[in-house]
């Protein structure tokens, strides 16, 4: 019995004294064995957030082996992204695969012209998500991440010339109040009566209204805010109040989470598109829809037909 009651008190003193080193390790992630302590611990609460959340799910209720493809319909949908848009001779980063240069966008615009492809809503691929609507084949989505100034001066204009939608999220701090004069050499923001008068080919949609940075650490990186579930409940409100009231956001540098997700849902959004690359299928998860980055040295053609972009590798 004795013997017994050691053993206990040994297993206790190494329970104790493991667990204490593990929590060091978790607070102090400076190097390699306690950055990996921290990562395992964190993986260890999502799951417990996942399991103790019996009513939320990161993945569609659609089951993909039901669903039938109809002859001259589209199997899969590429979605576009595009950021900052500039003409070649004002481009003084061209190794930034978030600028390209305004003659390619428009050779890019040209080429799904003439090769019959069109545009769709996120609305429109909701639906098709869900299994609710079926779309033409060569159907696709254009969207743009920050809500750059000439997003409307320089890429409107080809959008509308080509009878194309797209859709804008917008970071809702950075709105201008009133439009400045656009000079394509400083970075400026899309104001309000510019998305009044885009919103023929535009829709606005959330990249968040002021979480769009990194400053929120865990075990020693440097992350997205938008992380910090705490300060999306604000976040949400203040970019619904300023008008951009929709279900459907871009997650900031493409980071997400499921406590995030979850978060989220919760107010209403119903899609969510990321920075992975792939094609948007039926049944796919809707608050993580993958998208197709598109660089100078991207070969379109290739980019829709296989979803590799050759030399761009996203952002």
């Amino acid at each position: 019995m004795k013997y017994s009651k050691k053993i206990i008190l040994l297993a206790l003193a190494l329970l104790t004294c493991t667990v204490t080193l593990y929590a060091y390790a978790v607070n102090h992630p400076t190097n390699a064995l306690s950055h990996k302590a921290c990562s395992s611990w964190n993986l260890v609460q999502r799951k417990i957030f996942t399991l103790s959340h019996s009513d939320f799910s990161m993945h569609s209720k659609l089951d993909r082996s039901n669903f039938v493809i109809k002859q001259g319909t589209a199997a899969e949908v590429p979605v576009l992204m595009y950021h900052y848009v500039t003409p070649k001779q004002d481009n003084h980063e061209p190794n930034n695969k978030s600028i390209i240069d305004l003659e390619v966008f428009e050779q890019n615009m040209k080429y799904l012209h003439d090769n019959g492809y069109r545009t769709v809503t996120l609305a429109q691929l909701e639906q098709y998500v869900n299994g609710e609507i079926s779309l033409p084949e060569k159907s696709f989505v254009i969207t743009f991440d920050d809500g750059y100034q000439n997003n409307y001066t320089l890429a409107y204009p080809v959008l509308k010339k080509y009878h194309f939608h797209a859709s804008l999220f917008v970071i809702g701090s950075r709105i201008q109040s009133t439009p400045v004069a656009f000079d394509p050499n400083k970075k400026s923001d899309i104001s309000k009566q510019e998305m009044q008068a885009g919103s023929d080919v535009f829709e606005y949609n959330s990249h968040t209204f002021n979480l769009h940075h990194k400053g929120y650490m865990v075990c020693g990186d440097d992350l997205p805010v938008t992380l910090d579930t705490s300060l999306l409940d604000q976040d949400i409100e203040q970019i619904k109040h300023m008008g951009i009231d929709t279900p459907y956001i871009a997650y900031p540098y493409g980071y997400f989470s499921a406590q995030m997700i979850y978060k989220l849902q919760q107010h209403g959004y119903r899609m969510g598109f990321t920075v992975i690359p792939g094609f948007v299928r039926p049944g796919d998860s809707p608050m993580l829809l993958p998208r197709l980055t598109v660089t100078n040295d991207t070969d379109l053609p290739t980019l829709l037909r296989t979803g590799t972009n050759t030399h761009g590798k996203g952002i």
